[in-house]
C-alpha cells in the first residue's frame, strides 16, 4: 500500500506540464484497450472529468455549454460503452469501476464487488493505470478545480442517499428540485454557495471511508472538487449546473 501511495503522491507533486488538447491517449488493460480523450483549451480554472462511459447526458451537456465557459479541458474515459472498464486476462474479462481505483483499498473492494473472483496479478497493472490517469487529471495548480460530471437513473441514486449518512458532513435538499440532480462538493464554501442557490448539495465528510473514488482522493489531498450529478436525460438541467459551477470556480481564482 505504501508503494501505491507514493506513486500517486508523485503524480500529485510532479505533474506540472501543460495538457495537450484534442488528444487521445490509449492504455492497455491486459488484453483490452481504453482511451482517454482530452478536448478543450483552458485549464486555468478547472479540469472536467467523465469517468463512466455510459453517462452520456453529462458529456453532451458539457459540450453544448463549452463555448459559453471558455472551453475548459474535458477528460473523457472511453472503452466499451458501459459503466465499468474491462480488464482482459487469460481469456476472461474482469470489471473495474474507474471511479474506485484511486486507492488500494478502494480498488480491491471494487474488484470483489464486480467479480466473483479475480487474479491477484491484475491489481498491480490497474494501480499503474490509475496513477497514469491521475497524472492526466490533476490540474497544474492546487487552486484549480477538478469537476466530475456524472449521470444517474431515476430514483436509483439521489441526494436522499446522503441524508443522515456518514459520507456527508452536511446535506441540503430543495423539495422543489428533482432529487436526482445535485452537487457533491469537498469545500464548505462551495456547499454554502449552492445551498444559497437552492440547489441540492452534499458536503463530503472529512472522515469519509476511502472507497477509491476521485472525490475521496481530492478530499484527502486538499484538492477542490465538485461533482455535477444529474439524472440521465436531464440535459438542460445539467447544462445550467455546469455553468453555475464554472462561474463559481472562476470567481474564486486570484
Amino acid at each position: 500500500m505504501l508503494k501505491y501511495s507514493l506513486i500517486i503522491s508523485f503524480c500529485l507533486l510532479g505533474f506540472t506540464s501543460k495538457i495537450q488538447t484534442d488528444e487521445v491517449k490509449s492504455f492497455e488493460l491486459g488484453s483490452r484497450l481504453c482511451k482517454v480523450i482530452i478536448k478543450g483549451e483552458s485549464e486555468n480554472e478547472a479540469i472536467f472529468v467523465s469517468l463512466h462511459d455510459n453517462e452520456n447526458t453529462s458529456v453532451i451537456a458539457f459540450k453544448e455549454v463549452s463555448e459559453q465557459i471558455n472551453r475548459p479541458i474535458l477528460i473523457e474515459l472511453q472503452q466499451n460503452g458501459g459503466r465499468n472498464l474491462k480488464y482482459g486476462f487469460n481469456g476472461k474479462d474482469y470489471l473495474i469501476d474507474p471511479n474506485r481505483i484511486f486507492s488500494e483499498i478502494g480498488l480491491e473492494n471494487s474488484l470483489k464487488k464486480n467479480n466473483n473472483t479475480y487474479p491477484k496479478e491484475i491489481i498491480a497493472p490497474i494501480k499503474d493505470f490509475a496513477s497514469k490517469l491521475l497524472a492526466i487529471i490533476l490540474p497544474k495548480s492546487r487552486l484549480n478545480y477538478i469537476v466530475a460530471i456524472h449521470n444517474n437513473s431515476n430514483d436509483n441514486f439521489s441526494v436522499r442517499y446522503y441524508a443522515h449518512s456518514s459520507i456527508a458532513e452536511k446535506t441540503y435538499i430543495n423539495p422543489n428540485e428533482d432529487v436526482d440532480d445535485f452537487f457533491y462538493v469537498t469545500e464548505r464554501s462551495d456547499f454554502e454557495f449552492f445551498k444559497s442557490k437552492k440547489r441540492n448539495v452534499i458536503l463530503q465528510s472529512k472522515n469519509v471511508f476511502d472507497d477509491g473514488s476521485l472525490s475521496v482522493y481530492c478530499g484527502r489531498n486538499n484538492l477542490p472538487y465538485i461533482n455535477i450529478e444529474a439524472q440521465d436525460g436531464h440535459k438542460e438541467v445539467q447544462k445550467q449546473m455546469i455553468k453555475e459551477a464554472y462561474f463559481l470556480i472562476k470567481s474564486k481564482q486570484p
